[in-house]
């Protein structure tokens, strides 16, 4: 075999293993909901806190209006979401894409037609809650 052809090939045939392996990697399935998996504080900004959880919604699924004092990081692992912000064009998200949210920025979000898994990680000021509940009227 020529120098050229053999090295695509053991490339080839070492990720084909490698995707193969993946597939038997067992995967963490939590509960419907906002599963809570880190909270800490962060060492690099005092007075504040990192809190990581995994979303589970099912179809259609919806997470009411609210706003945060820090910023929150989402990051869609699987179906899809639709980012709600009064006033702003709505931000329809699939997998393998994410999106921050600034801090004070309200907004909701409906897991689409196959429900939504997501990470979503939110830097907390210390004394602060995680989220605060807008009512649905504001949000118009």
């Amino acid at each position: 075999m020529r120098p050229r052809i053999a090295l695509p090939l053991a490339l080839g045939i070492a990720l084909t293993a490698c995707a193969q392996g993946s597939a038997e990697i067992p995967v963490y399935q939590p509960p419907a909901g906002s599963n809570e998996v880190l909270r800490g504080a962060i060492e690099a900004a005092p007075g504040h806190s990192l809190v990581t959880a995994d979303i589970v919604l099912g179809a259609g699924g919806r997470v009411p209006l609210h706003y945060h004092h820090g910023e929150e990081f989402l990051t869609i692992l699987g179906g899809s979401a639709t980012v709600l912000r009064p006033g702003m064009p709505d931000l329809v998200l699939a997998p393998g894409e994410a999106f921050r949210i600034p801090p004070g920025t309200v907004h909701a979000a409906i897991a689409g037609p196959q429900g939504l898994r997501a990470i979503a990680s939110w830097v907390v000021p210390d004394g602060k809650p995680l989220r605060v509940a807008v009512p649905e009227e504001q949000g118009q």
